[in-house]
């Protein structure tokens, strides 16, 4: 089945992340279908409108500039780079534009419901010391979005290539969801291998980890993927986030993938929250992708 994704393109050298990421992990980059989405920034001065204000001429005028100046450049230049770079013919390729009312994070969001998209894909730098104060970028704010797709966060693509998934399970239904994910979109990429990871608390014993493992198995086993491409790792461990950047950098795997709240969320309200390991991976990883369940 065709694989679809929506990629979120800016105007900074991070937007090209995605792209870069997916040709490197993917054999089958050309066969993707890809929809190339840009929101373009909420701008001031339509806040007159929202006040009840009719836009000024400058307001309009301020957004379709924008449309045709680096909307359309940054559109332009990712559709040069699938042709000339990776060389397809852009026939599974559209692109899309829309004037951001709501804010980027909420625009996507948006996008990804009303397309079914099998992944939201976006590019990110590391963090910045503004960032790590005010925590609001656009891949922060939408961990904090009641998602319902899978989420990719590409990291500065490294050299060589990366292979293979660091799939973090802990019982909780999102990791779970995560293994159907990544069964379905790498069953058909031979190349890359699954290490499913696991990190037990002290005390805990064996039959628990193993139940785990078992559960996640048989959903790879589904989609087709063979025993030979998958390996089991637990680690004891009161620091997931430590343990997972350390299996991460030791395995140089192109993503690690886990769900976006732990097992232990239970209320209604917790479950509308991303786990500290969550937000602590999305922060602390460098050059491997976070794929993130709802």
């Amino acid at each position: 089945m065709q694989k679809e994704l929506l990629l979120a393109i800016g105007d900074d050298r991070a937007a090209s992340y995605n792209l870069r990421f997916l040709k490197d992990v993917f054999e089958s980059f050309c066969d993707l279908k890809l929809t190339l989405f840009y929101a373009a920034p909420r701008s001031a001065l339509w806040d007159l409108q929202d006040a009840g204000m009719p836009p000024s001429d400058a307001a309009v005028e301020e957004l379709v500039a924008h449309k045709k100046g680096k909307g359309k450049k940054a559109l332009q230049d990712a559709e040069r780079w699938i042709a000339e770079i990776a060389g397809c013919d852009g026939g599974n390729v559209r692109t899309k534009v829309v004037h951001s009312r709501k804010g980027t994070a909420c625009e996507l969001v948006a996008e990804a419901r009303e397309g079914m998209y099998d992944a939201l894909v976006l590019g990110r730098k590391g963090f910045t010391w503004f960032e790590e104060v005010f925590e609001n970028s656009v891949c922060h704010e939408l961990l904090w979005q009641d998602i319902d797709f899978p989420i990719w966060v590409c990291k500065r693509p490294s050299q060589p290539p990366r292979g293979n998934v660091l799939l973090c399970l802990d019982g909780s239904d999102p990791s779970l969801r995560m293994a159907d994910h990544v069964g379905y979109m790498l069953a058909d990429e031979p190349r890359h291998s699954f290490t499913l990871f696991h990190v037990a608390q002290k005390g805990y014993g064996d039959a628990r980890a193993a139940r785990i493992f078992d559960e996640a198995l048989a959903i790879l086993a589904e989609h087709g993927v063979p025993d030979e491409r998958i390996e089991i790792k637990m680690v004891t461990g009161s620091n997931p986030v430590k343990a997972i950047l350390k299996e991460a950098r030791a395995g140089r795997y192109a993503a690690v993938a886990v769900g976006r709240r732990g097992v232990g969320s239970q209320t209604r309200m917790e479950h509308l929250f991303p786990s500290t390991v969550c937000v602590n991976l999305l922060r602390q990883l460098q050059e491997t992708a976070l794929w993130i369940s709802k």
